[in-house]
């Protein structure tokens, strides 16, 4: 998944329940596997200390594209899925060039 991606940033607030998607996000995109797909990856974790602060994902791509996501709102495995959908759009125009 983090081949086709250079930078993710994370900021959540550890102590907030809305925080869980954004957890489950990161412990699977710090997985040995995605690590040695990109290691030049840059991932940078933000936490706060206020539970009103919104939990956010910010996903930018090789081409250019960013994502905003509202990690509240959705599932891990929501994000997951929006994020590798597009990951692999990118690996198959990659390949077909």
């Amino acid at each position: 998944m983090l081949k086709q991606i250079t930078s993710v940033r994370v900021s959540f607030c550890p102590f907030s329940p809305a925080s869980t998607s954004s957890t489950v996000f990161l412990n699977r995109i710090y997985s040995k596997k995605n690590q040695a797909a990109n290691p030049t990856c840059k991932i940078d974790v933000h936490t706060t200390a206020f539970s009103k602060d919104p939990s956010v994902i910010d996903v930018t791509f090789k081409d250019g594209h960013k994502f905003h996501i509202n990690a509240a709102e959705l599932t891990g495995d929501d994000i997951i899925a929006q994020v590798s959908k597009y990951s692999k759009r990118l690996s198959q125009q990659e390949d077909l060039q």
